[in-house]
């Protein structure tokens, strides 16, 4: 591959990696959202807290959901993107939309793949 082949390459895989990214920031500003517009109490007779029949808030639920979940898919989306990235950029001749819709999908997988990975082991 000569330079400027390999030069268009790294601009395509780095280009696609910024749509993951942004993806991804996304995803994080949401599940703030969420967790800033959820009530943070519950309906009269119900105990809040972890165990002897009570329940969490749902405030309590997306926090604790995140501590489990945000990093093994952080992890999983970033590896699995960077992988597809610079394994798409560098064999195929698409253009970066394509590099990044197809980088996008695997991250998306890779995520569910990781959040059932952690349903299963707890």
């Amino acid at each position: 591959m000569s330079k400027p082949q390999r030069a268009k390459a790294r601009r395509a895989a780095s280009r696609a990696f910024i749509v993951i990214t942004a993806a991804w920031l996304v995803g994080v500003f949401g599940l703030i959202i969420a967790w800033l517009l959820a009530p943070d109490s519950l309906p009269e007779g119900q105990c809040s807290g972890l165990g002897f029949g009570c329940t969490l808030t749902p405030r309590d639920s997306i926090q604790f959901a995140g501590f489990f979940f945000a990093l093994p898919v952080t992890i999983f989306w970033f590896v699995a993107g960077a992988i597809a990235t610079s394994l798409l950029g560098r064999f195929s001749t698409l253009s970066w939309r394509w590099i990044a819709l197809i980088s996008l999908g695997i991250c998306m997988a890779t995520g569910v793949l990781a959040i059932g990975a952690v349903v299963i082991l707890f």
